[in-house]
């Protein structure tokens, strides 16, 4: 059973930030048009030369592979507990991967999953937070994971639902991590930009979302991307 946007992991970063609001009743944009697709760094490959398993790992084994206080310099790093598992709608349908996971709720979903947040400062409110999520896949589905954001680029520019504004969608460029890795920016209106960057290693997919609390637009730091994919790999 699927439980409501407010206990999605991006929701939690920042009121404003990262999957906020709920579903929202808003007539269909019809504003599917085709995109760059530049925010995917590659496909995947047949073999690919990640050290990450390529079976799914069980909870215990992804919560080892979690990044934990004092991995990374500069970075506050907690827990966070909360599975999402969200029922939230795009118009058009063709958008609805990156509503799936602005709310960390992929489909298919993940056979395990754990969450971190990760902030500069002594709160999250002091700058861009940064959530992070680990979820487990069998190869295939990992697989399609990223290839299913990747389409939905291609062709998504902006979708209503989720929150109770037009949210609009812009690829961006993906860092070299993992086996394969999309990046992209999601902002509705009267808000600043967040930012998404999703690497696949193995069978693991690792969602980045950052949010920023200084009103202008966030970018997922690439020192929590190395580390925890350099951690995941290990």
């Amino acid at each position: 059973m699927r439980i409501r946007v407010t206990a999605a992991l991006c929701t939690a970063v920042l009121v404003a930030g990262c999957g906020g609001g709920s579903d929202s009743g808003g007539k269909d944009s019809g504003a599917a048009a085709t995109g760059s697709g530049s925010g995917s760094r590659s496909g995947p490959a047949p073999d690919a030369g990640g050290k990450a398993p390529s079976g799914p790992l069980g909870a215990a084994q992804l919560k080892s592979a979690a990044l934990t206080a004092g991995d990374v310099d500069g970075y506050q790093i907690t827990d966070f507990p909360v599975k999402p598992d969200d029922e939230s709608t795009a118009r058009p349908a063709a958008c609805q991967p990156l509503e799936d996971m602005r709310t960390a709720s992929p489909d298919p979903g993940p056979q395990a999953f754990e969450g971190r947040l990760a902030f500069p400062g002594a709160a999250p409110a002091d700058g861009a937070a940064t959530t992070i999520g680990l979820m487990a896949y069998d190869r295939s589905g990992a697989e399609g994971v990223l290839d299913r954001l990747r389409t939905a680029l291609k062709k998504c520019t902006a979708y209503e639902g989720g929150v109770p504004a037009r949210t609009t969608a812009e690829a961006a460029t993906a860092p070299d991590a993992g086996d394969e890795a999309v990046a992209f920016g999601l902002q509705t209106e009267r808000d600043s930009a967040d930012a998404f960057v999703v690497v696949r290693t193995g069978a693991t997919v690792v969602l980045f979302c950052t949010a920023s609390g200084t009103g202008t637009p966030a970018k997922v730091p690439e020192a929590l991307v190395s580390a925890q994919i350099r951690k995941l790999e290990a």
